[in-house]
């Protein structure tokens, strides 16, 4: 038998607490519940996903039912849309995906569902009436990439997994994974790794570019030279960055700091837009810097004149 998460790269601490919650729901122990949290694309799914899957009661897989909790309007929806079908007398694991989405007041009736009093059974009131969650039977976990607008008494409730940086070597292998027919040449794949966000998700969808690339071209063989060209084709860039980041960059290199209530006017794109989808990579690369305003950093500035040679050359 394979070990647990085998087919998942990377994330070995949250790998090793997971199997041993998986040991101890084996040993007649109720399951904790957790609350995945980390960047967008980092595998939070995928690894309750495969979590879910092995958790048997008996010979029996049980259950996994996902949520979007963008759904969750109210507590009613909560129990009539995943209690009652799924939960009530059953056994069933249940993901809360997207869980800072859920509003005050379905947060605040799950304190007492998540309540830590020794039992594993919680009575909790609905409708005039008493619902009940043996948590022998069944497990609620959250995942997030916006914990902070979770409740603090809430969060408590909970054990939080945050997950590690992945690795080049992870991406690489994530690569190779989902490129099972590709042989790569030279030091392509360091290539590759280099020109995506260092996430998952984004990973996999450059994989999936390299797949359509060697069938169009009819071979299995993908080197620097195919690299090259499907940058090109495909509008790859060096260092992960999207066609935005590159504009905030060549803005700020020619003009100097600038708050990011001008950089969303120069380039027309919502403030929290830039905030919240492009900055923090730019951050992360140290190709920006915030002292009051938005500043390029002279690592920002060699990368600008890397992207205009480019430019030129094309």
């Amino acid at each position: 038998m394979e070990p647990l998460f085998s087919n998942l790269i990377g994330q070995s601490m949250v790998k090793s607490r997971l199997q041993f919650a998986i040991e101890g729901q084996k040993a007649g122990r109720p399951l904790p519940h957790f609350l995945f949290t980390s960047a967008f694309g980092s595998g939070k799914t995928a690894f309750v996903r495969e979590f879910a899957k092995n958790i048997y009661d008996g010979n029996e897989r049980r259950r996994y039912v996902e949520i979007n909790c963008a759904n969750v309007k109210s507590v009613s929806w909560f129990v009539e849309k995943v209690y009652m079908p799924h939960m009530l007398d059953r056994n069933c694991t249940v993901l809360a995906d997207e869980c800072h989405e859920l509003p005050k007041s379905v947060q605040s009736w799950l304190l007492t569902v998540l309540n830590t009093e020794k039992s594993h059974i919680r009575r909790v009131v609905y409708d005039d009436s008493e619902i009940e969650f043996d948590f022998l039977r069944t497990s609620i976990h959250f995942a997030t990439t916006d914990a902070n607008k979770l409740s603090k008494p809430l969060k408590s409730r909970m054990e939080i997994m945050t997950f590690a940086p992945y690795s080049q070597d992870d991406l690489k292998q994530i690569i190779q994974i989902n490129c099972p027919d590709v042989e790569f040449q030279d030091n392509v794949l360091e290539d590759l790794v280099a020109s995506v966000k260092p996430y998952p998700r984004a990973v996999e969808m450059l994989a999936r570019i390299v797949n359509d690339c060697c069938a169009i071209k009819q071979r299995k063989e993908f080197d620097s030279a195919d690299f090259f060209n499907l940058s090109h084709m495909a509008d790859i860039k060096q260092f992960g960055l999207d066609n935005i980041e590159v504009g905030i960059l060549k803005l700020l290199d020619e003009r100097g700091p600038m708050t990011l209530t001008e950089i969303s006017a120069c380039l027309s794109i919502p403030a929290n837009a830039l905030r919240q989808d492009h900055e923090h990579h730019l951050l992360k690369k140290g190709f920006l810097r915030l002292v009051g305003k938005r500043e390029i950093t002279p690592k920002g500035k060699e990368a600008v004149k890397m992207f205009k040679s480019v430019d030129g050359a094309e």
